[in-house]
């Protein structure tokens, strides 16, 4: 009984370290999510005043669809931590929900660890593409837009992504251990 209630206790600090953490990182991930909210309202400026100058000057603006396509890609996926900590993202639990609280919460804890390495991976190939746009020089066709700056900020999104995918992994293995859900 002893060695429970010093895990108890364990659990308890841990907890509350976490916490202070996620107050951190939530800073991390709105800044990050500026990217996102910018993004989107460029574009949609940017694809009205490129149908007005079709209809108007009877040219689009070149390259529009170049600048839409980048900007695109960084502004979705600088949402996804941001969606991630607002425990937004769709989750399939029709089978978990029927588990006891402490099997779910270990479901969740396992399902989100798996999916923080599977985004590690992806962020570490994000760097080794971006590293290779910036030593090859690779632009866009039509404006000669440098894409290693865009593919820098998939890098760095994609680990804040795994960092908020690790988080929540923790939260929810920490969960077994108490009473009431560890979540918002």
């Amino acid at each position: 009984m002893a060695a429970h209630a010093v895990l108890r206790q364990y659990v308890r600090e841990a907890s509350g370290m976490i916490n202070k953490l996620l107050k951190g990182f939530a800073f991390l991930v709105n800044a990050v999510s500026v990217i996102s909210y910018a993004g989107i309202f460029f574009i949609m400026v940017l694809i009205v005043v490129d149908v007005i100058f079709r209809f108007c000057a009877g040219t689009p603006i070149l390259g529009s669809y170049e600048i839409v396509e980048r900007i695109e890609m960084c502004a979705v996926l600088a949402s996804f931590a941001y969606t991630n900590t607002e425990r937004a993202h769709v989750h399939v639990v029709m089978l978990i929900m029927l588990f006891p609280h402490y099997l779910r919460l270990f479901f969740y804890g396992v399902t989100e660890l798996l999916s923080g390495v599977i985004m590690l991976l992806v962020a570490y190939a994000a760097t080794i593409q971006a590293n290779m746009a910036s030593v090859s020089n690779y632009t866009t066709g039509v404006l000669f837009i440098r894409l290693a700056p865009f593919y820098w900020i998939e890098s760095v999104c994609m680990f804040i992504f795994a960092m908020s995918m690790f988080i929540e992994a923790i939260r929810s293995l920490v969960g077994i251990f108490k009473k009431e859900w560890p979540m918002k």
